[in-house]
């Protein structure tokens, strides 16, 4: 439609306005008053039954047939140069509505690549979004995974699986004002198209640094959490070594092969005895890692246990052996060391459980991250699928 118009305005000024009724006029006349001007000395000089009109006494025929003729010539010169402005003149008007045409035609090209581009853009982004859709419920199901295992198996090392965030930066490349621009063109009927706009934006800045932090409050964590297990592993070592050290004393007192039937050399031989068992329970028959050592097993096991049989040999009618103090002192310290390490992996679970809500469950008016990005997806998906481009 575009170019059968401009076809047609240019067919009337080639057809029309170059033969308009003022032109045809003007030469008609002028084309008639030559004519006469040849005709006219024998009109002029013919014999005439009125003497108002008898011009045979004209002088020589030169100067009658120049005399008559040129006022006639001069008259339709004067026509035709006449013509000859009036036809500049409109070749002029139509070079003039050519320019603004081909101005016009420019503009309008201009907005057509302009809003190609935008639209194009705005496709890009489309299809960004979906894979950070993607990417956000893949990073929320490993954090997910890490917050439960954390809870649960608080003295395990649990690892948070990491996807890197490439697509964040992808759309943060894209020129942000042809973005505006975009949504301006194709999404200004919706009320609210620059505060979607700008949650967009915000998401988009805020997620890649919320990874991050939470990416670096994972490896702190861990980091403690593996220095504060090596100091009860150290403890328990040290432990060990203090159980043994009372057993060889009661060996060289007694100097009896029934020392280990004294309350405490029988309390310290049973404790290493729980303690190695759990520790045999993490190889398998060669020896060979195959778990962790289960500090909660530990701690019921064989901490509590001796404390409780410490106190009830205190308690009870036997001699209590002064020198269990500092072992039970060393014990108590190891079983506050395993309070804070199981206190610190549920306080972290909690805080990245926190993080996971706020990617994916919605809190009343206040919608997951996830959901904002869905519906933004949704809405450039439903607007762009409404826009036709015209060449």
């Amino acid at each position: 439609m575009f170019h059968f118009e401009k076809n047609m305005s240019n067919k009337e000024k080639i057809e029309i306005k170059n033969w308009d009724g003022v032109t045809k006029w003007i030469l008609g006349i002028s084309i008639l008053i030559i004519l006469f001007s040849f005709v006219s000395p024998l009109i002029f000089t013919a014999v005439s039954s009125s003497d108002k009109f008898d011009f045979t006494e004209t002088g020589q025929i030169g100067d009658t047939i120049g005399g008559i003729v040129n006022p006639f010539i001069a008259l339709a010169g004067v026509f035709l140069t006449f013509l000859a402005f009036y036809m500049q003149i409109k070749a002029n008007q139509i070079q003039i509505t050519q320019f603004k045409e081909g101005l016009e035609k420019d503009k309008e090209l201009r907005l057509l690549i302009e809003k190609k581009d935008y639209y194009n853009k705005l496709s890009l982004l489309k299809v960004d979004l979906t894979a950070i859709k993607s990417d956000i419920e893949s990073k929320a199901k490993n954090l997910k995974e890490f917050f439960e295992n954390e809870k649960k198996l608080p003295f395990q090392t649990n690892f948070l699986i990491r996807t890197p965030s490439k697509n964040y930066s992808r759309i943060l490349e894209i020129d942000r004002l042809s973005i505006f621009n975009g949504f301006n063109e194709f999404l200004n009927h919706r009320e609210r198209w620059i505060k979607e706009f700008s949650n967009l934006y915000n998401i988009l800045d805020f997620l890649p640094e919320l990874f991050k932090d939470l990416y670096d409050k994972y490896d702190y964590h861990s980091k403690d959490m593996f220095e504060k297990k090596m100091l009860v592993r150290n403890g328990l070592i040290q432990l060990m070594d203090r159980l043994s050290q009372l057993i060889n004393i009661y060996l060289r007192e007694t100097n009896r092969e029934d020392y280990l039937k004294y309350p405490a050399s029988a309390l310290a031989d049973q404790t290493i005895f729980r303690y190695y068992k759990i520790i045999e329970e993490s190889f398998d028959e060669n020896r060979n890692p195959i778990k962790e050592t289960d500090l909660i097993e530990i701690d019921e096991n064989v901490l509590k246990y001796f404390n409780q049989e410490a106190l009830a040999i205190k308690n009870g009618e036997q001699d209590y052996d002064i020198r269990l103090e500092p072992i039970v002192e060393l014990i108590s310290n190891l079983r506050k060391q395993i309070y804070l390490i199981k206190h610190r992996a549920i306080e972290f679970s909690e805080s990245i459980e926190s993080q996971y809500n706020n990617l994916m469950i919605d809190d009343g008016d206040n919608k997951s991250y996830l959901n904002l990005i869905t519906e933004i997806h949704s809405m450039l998906e439903e607007e762009l699928n409404k826009v036709k481009i015209e060449e």
